[in-house]
């Protein structure tokens, strides 16, 4: 048995890396952190870090962050101030509580409404970029019209989707417009092949050469080629054998 606690960079009970959320535990059930609040000392359960681990998970789904952490632009890094440690949820340091506020979950909601759309974004854009830079040819072109009516009717569901989540959001309807995220997901990425299925259409025509002999008459040249045949034939025609005489 260990005399000190299990802890995570010395002070933590949980942490939020880059690919997990990592959780310790220990037997002591009120140990005395290094935190204080009206000059007395702050007591910690670490046989449940119930309320560490729903922080942690909170900021590695979401970016959620505790209320007393601010940006300081003068030293361009997080800083950290105690007036704003606040409330009682998992957040807040300075109290027990473990349930996560209305407050938070809002900004939970509407920082995951914000990554889904600049996301949707960029497959969209991704999209329409690649078909720009895709050479247009007269057979190309009427294959693209065939696949024309898809391809809007898929950019269009998206748009949609997009108008619809804009005025949950504008409405506070935070909880509305993230059910719509997974189907916005579907939509972007159904456009998006619907894209890739019309540019494979396109690669074969694009790539086929037609073979064809453009011959064009110059009357100019005609004299030429005409003087040409005479010497020729005039050198190369057949003669007739001189007679001999004794």
């Amino acid at each position: 048995m260990h005399s000190e606690p299990l802890l995570l960079d010395k002070h933590y009970q949980a942490k939020a890396l880059s690919n997990m959320v990592v959780v310790v535990q220990s037997d002591d059930d009120a140990w005395e952190s290094h935190l204080q609040c009206n000059g007395r000392p702050i007591l910690w359960d670490l046989r449940k870090p119930v309320k560490a681990a729903i922080a942690a998970t909170a900021e590695y789904i979401s970016g959620l962050l505790p209320s007393h952490l601010v940006y300081s632009h003068a030293h361009e890094t997080a800083i950290e101030d105690w007036t704003w440690s606040v409330g009682c949820n998992p957040l807040s340091i300075t109290s027990q509580g473990w349930q996560l506020s209305e407050f938070q979950q809002d900004v939970i909601a509407r920082n995951y409404i914000i990554t889904s759309v600049e996301e949707s974004i960029q497959v969209v854009n991704s999209a329409i970029q690649r078909l720009l830079t895709e050479r247009t040819t007269e057979k190309g072109f009427k294959i693209f019209k065939a696949q024309e009516s898809l391809m809007v009717e898929k950019y269009n569901a998206v748009v949609n989707l997009w108008r619809r989540v804009s005025a949950m959001s504008k409405g506070l309807r935070y909880g509305d417009a993230v059910k719509l995220m997974s189907i916005l997901e579907d939509a972007s990425h159904g456009f998006s092949s619907a894209v890739n299925s019309t540019i494979s259409s396109l690669q074969p025509v694009q790539c086929t050469r037609e073979r064809k002999l453009d011959v064009q008459l110059d009357l100019t040249t005609l004299p030429a080629f005409l003087a040409v045949f005479l010497l020729l034939w005039f050198l190369l025609r057949p003669r007739r054998p001189k007679p001999k005489i004794n």
